[in-house]
């Protein structure tokens, strides 16, 4: 397989993993939230803001170091792999 195809793949897979654990804890409060608001009867349109402003509010704080090292991974084996993109054939 040609290496910038390699590379492409790379980025998209470091890109989901980057993603992934930030949606999927998103898509925990929203339904936990939704939960709540169902069993209790709230109709407060706040009550579901604000866990997940909150949640978006951790992961900043805590989450980002993770998805910073996915990144880092990619541009290590980026640049390890850039003199010999260079140098392809492109056809």
């Amino acid at each position: 397989m040609a290496l910038y195809i390699t590379l492409l793949h790379a980025a998209f897979a470091a890109e989901l993993a980057a993603v992934t654990p930030i949606v999927l804890l998103l898509l925990a409060v929203g339904l936990v939230t939704a939960i709540l608001q169902a069993a209790l009867q709230i109709e407060d349109a706040t009550f579901s803001l604000l866990p997940k402003s909150f949640a978006m509010i951790f992961i900043g704080l805590f989450g980002g170091f993770g998805a910073m090292a996915v990144f880092e991974r990619f541009a290590v084996y980026f640049i390890g792999h850039a003199a010999s993109l260079v140098h392809q054939s492109w056809s």
